[in-house]
């Protein structure tokens, strides 16, 4: 697994290097945080055009606009725009008590960790939420600062629920009440109306509330993107979403009263494989399934809908669902391996587990499985718990050796017996560690770009290779005149670093030779590209 380690560094540079930064999670940042392919005038342009299509803006004072009231533009973490909605849990709240808005875990923190929770936590004083954000009020806008992150967590479900300074009251002064939340999840076929304000590819004075009108295709998928692993995820057909979409409200068409879902993320079109931008869905024995372009999801709601009553977020409530961070730590590597390491032995989890903040988990138990198959809240499976001390513990099998991405579930327990309500509450909220074994080679050739400037004695072919992201995210490069250099000797051969070669066209003609590697470092077959007098 320690390969694995290097290809964190290299997916990074990778995005970088190719001018993008991964576009699956929908919040909206500032350019210089997040600049997605395409890019240009006639890129917005046509976002634009298309958004307007499949998701027209909402007038304020439309039946659809008067359902949707409640949900507005969150400006959160790092200034990143999102989407989030007014809740309560029976709609008819204490007109003092303090407003609680429902959106994403991403948009308080898109670093979360896999397992990783946030309660009761305050909120920068920059946080914001504006209600009724329609393109035809304007005027009627109004900021409510976020006072306080009661809830948000990546793991399992993308949540989370936000306190504002202002009370119901002075929301329902702008003719601003709050949603319910839906129990259920929506059934494939369910017909969904969406509302979102997206901001990735609009032009400025048309980021405002849209609305999708789409449907759900598949319910209960298991989803992982980058470090996260969702349960209960929606795949849905929804169209016209982009960064700042994120946490917007989704309802069923015949019950848009209360809200079914979040908008989370989407399958950014031109990425391959699975990585970051490009969510894939857990198939099982049969590996992971790459979802069309394009592809929407939903994060359910039904567990916050368990722990809210009356007064607010009651984690301790009988009933709620809610994590609350209590497990044990665990840290591995992550990302993708090789069945076997450069040393010839297996590919191992290498997973250390420390106690967590409660210090009830005296034992831990392990069990892992491919990744939608596998059920951590499940006491079948487990191996016999071990005595877990300060010092932690280690987790050093072996990983199968069959291509799938694979979870490890790490429960913490009362005592080693793995039975009684203890570890029946410790198994519902498992920690988890991932890995990817994937001993297949990139789907895609490598590309070299290469261009001529220059004149006369100053002319000079400016060489390097391009990524495709998340099938080549490094390369090994090497160049040399051309009677001389052979790419297909793997001598010479160094890292890519994300600097492109200079070459004088006069000491040509040269060859410039590049073999590209995906995330668990797959090797292609090498291309060699010919620079000549002539070529540009």
């Amino acid at each position: 697994m320690r390969s694995a380690v290097r290809t964190r560094a290299r997916a990074v540079l990778a995005a970088c290097a190719s001018g993008s930064i991964a576009a699956g999670l929908i919040w909206g940042a500032a350019p210089a945080q997040a600049v997605r392919p395409p890019s240009g005038e006639g890129a917005r342009a046509a976002a634009s055009a298309t958004a307007a299509e499949v998701a027209p803006l909402l007038d304020a004072t439309s039946p659809d606009g008067k359902r949707f009231r409640a949900s507005g533009r969150l400006v959160g973490g790092g200034g990143t725009t999102c989407t989030a909605t007014l809740v309560h849990a029976t709609g008819k709240p204490d007109p003092g008590a303090k407003a609680l808005v429902l959106s994403n875990g991403h948009c308080v923190d898109d670093g979360m960790g896999t397992n990783d929770v946030v309660v009761g936590r305050p909120a920068p004083a920059e946080w914001s939420y504006t209600p009724a954000f329609f393109h035809d009020n304007v005027a009627e806008h109004k900021k409510f600062p976020v006072e306080r992150v009661l809830y948000a967590t990546m793991k399992d479900i993308d949540v989370s629920l936000l306190q504002l300074s202002a009370t119901y009251r002075d929301l329902a002064g702008m003719g601003v009440t709050p949603r319910t939340l839906a129990a259920g999840r929506p059934a494939p076929g369910t017909a969904l109306r969406v509302a979102h304000a997206p901001t990735d590819g609009i032009e400025d004075g048309r980021r405002f509330l849209r609305l999708s009108t789409c449907g759900s295709i598949a319910s209960g998928v298991a989803l992982h993107e980058n470090t996260w692993l969702w349960k209960g995820a929606t795949r849905t057909d929804c169209l016209g979403i982009s960064g700042g979409s994120s946490g917007g409200a989704v309802t069923t068409a015949t019950d848009p009263g209360r809200l079914i879902g979040l908008l989370n993320t989407i399958v950014t079109p031109g990425y391959l494989g699975c990585g970051p931008g490009r969510p894939c869905e857990g198939g099982g024995d049969k590996g992971l399934i790459v979802p069309p372009d394009s592809a929407a999801y939903l994060t359910p709601v039904d567990a916050v809908a368990s722990c809210l009553d009356d007064k607010g977020l009651r984690l301790g409530k009988k009933g709620c669902r809610l994590d609350r961070g209590e497990q044990v730590r665990v840290s591995a590597p992550g990302l993708s391996t090789r069945s076997r390491t450069p040393d010839g032995g297996p590919a191992r989890w290498e997973a250390r587990v420390t106690p967590g903040t409660t210090g009830r988990h005296t034992h831990v138990a392990f069990k892992s499985g491919p990744f939608g198959a596998v059920d951590c809240a499940r006491p079948e499976g487990y191996d016999k718990p071990r005595r877990l001390t300060a010092a932690g513990a280690d987790y050093n099998e072996a990983l199968p050796a069959k291509d799938n991405l694979y979870v490890l579930c790490v429960a913490g327990g009362p005592d080693g017996t793995l039975r009684g309500p203890g570890w029946t509450t410790s198994l519902q909220h498992a920690a988890y560690a991932y890995a990817r074994v994937d001993d297949t080679a990139p789907t895609v050739a490598p590309k070299v770009d290469s261009k001529l400037f220059g004149e006369g004695e100053d002319a000079a072919y400016w060489v390097q290779p391009v990524y495709a992201p998340w099938e080549l995210t490094g390369y090994k490069v090497k160049y040399g005149p051309r009677a001389a250099t052979d790419c297909a000797d793997g001598a010479g051969y160094r890292d890519y670093l994300g600097i492109p070669a200079s070459l004088k066209a006069t000491e040509g003609p040269w060859t410039y030779c590049a073999i590209g590697y995906d995330n668990a470092g797959n090797a292609t077959p090498p291309v060699a590209i010919a620079l000549s007098p002539g070529s540009r």
